[in-house]
């Protein structure tokens, strides 16, 4: 699990659920400061490993979340089974898509739309997706998702 920020929200229940079919979790958590950082006593007492990162410092490692990312993915055998789930700002989302597509490791997003009918009517909440013979098409993130294969999604679009 990768969370940024407020991103952290779904990743409780996700966490009580692995745990109850005894799935190793690792959450990296990053976040601007300490100050940011909330309910690590939670996954802690969910048996979640943490890995922490602040941009200033005050907790965890210095820096991007997505640089203890990339050092568990290369630590991780190819053919040892790692699901990625990201949550957060869309910055930290296009990093950890990359990241994970680098290492070829599957990975799913949770992705932040503005749903003004929450139907599919409005298309406010429209993400861009690789087309199945290369081009793009557009996929209603209120009806399809929100949370996407991160590879699919055209971050750049």
């Amino acid at each position: 699990m990768v969370a940024g920020g407020v991103g952290l929200a779904p990743f409780a229940e996700l966490a009580r659920a692995l745990r109850a079919r005894s799935v190793s979790t690792t959450l990296f958590y990053g976040a601007r400061s300490a100050s940011e950082l909330f309910h690590l006593d939670l996954f802690r007492s969910l048996g979640v490993t943490l890995v922490v990162t602040t941009e200033d410092g005050t907790a965890g490692e210095r820096g991007r979340i997505v640089t203890p990312l990339e050092r568990a993915f290369a630590e991780r055998p190819a053919g040892v089974a790692v699901m990625t789930y990201a949550c957060g700002p869309e910055g930290m989302l296009a990093a950890t898509a990359q990241t994970a597509r680098r290492f070829a490791r599957p990975c799913e997003v949770s992705v932040e739309r503005i749903m003004g009918c929450g139907l599919g009517g409005c298309y406010s909440c429209v993400v861009l997706m690789r087309g199945s013979r290369g081009g793009f098409h557009h996929v209603r993130s209120c009806l399809a998702g929100p949370v996407l294969p991160a590879d699919q999604i055209l971050w750049d679009g």
